[in-house]
């Protein structure tokens, strides 16, 4: 008997957030069809100091990530675990920012200006249960997106 099972995942329900996912960056770019997309999410890690303990809070934020190789750019919508609606755009292109890399899974983007600039930090996983995230099985696009990112970063 093995300890651990590959988990089954319901294709047709997948696939029907990949539609709404499309659907919603559609809706929000113009141009949305000339971009391929995958679904990620953005993190926040949070840690307050107590007089005995320490609290650490994880909050995610769910992501619709658009890139386009034609013209080197992100775009990276914020959405719901339901797909419920998204915000605009926000577009990284090459010469917008100072840098970006890839470390521990996540990808960081530098934003161009002075030393306050700040970075933007997400990351996408080939499957997301439910838990946190909108269910999702996407392997093949979170490749596809790794492959691009590499070029996206100029490594």
């Amino acid at each position: 008997m093995s300890l651990f099972r590959k988990k089954k995942w319901d294709i047709e329900r997948s696939e029907q957030n990949k539609g709404l996912i499309r659907q919603l960056f559609s809706q929000a770019m113009p141009d949305g069809d000339t971009w391929k997309i995958v679904y990620g999410y953005g993190l926040n890690i949070k840690t307050s100091d107590y007089i005995i303990a320490r609290k650490t809070t994880y909050t995610y934020t769910s992501l619709i990530i658009g890139y386009r190789d034609s013209d080197m750019s992100i775009a990276l919508l914020q959405t719901t675990p339901e797909l419920e609606g998204c915000s605009e755009a926000e577009i990284f292109t090459r010469d917008s920012i100072k840098k970006a890399k890839i470390s521990t899974g996540m990808y960081t983007i530098y934003h161009q200006g002075g030393i306050m600039a700040g970075y933007t930090q997400f990351a996408t996983l080939p499957e997301n249960d439910e838990d946190y995230l909108a269910y999702m099985y996407q392997p093949e696009e979170h490749e596809d997106f790794a492959k691009f990112y590499k070029r996206f970063s100029g490594k």
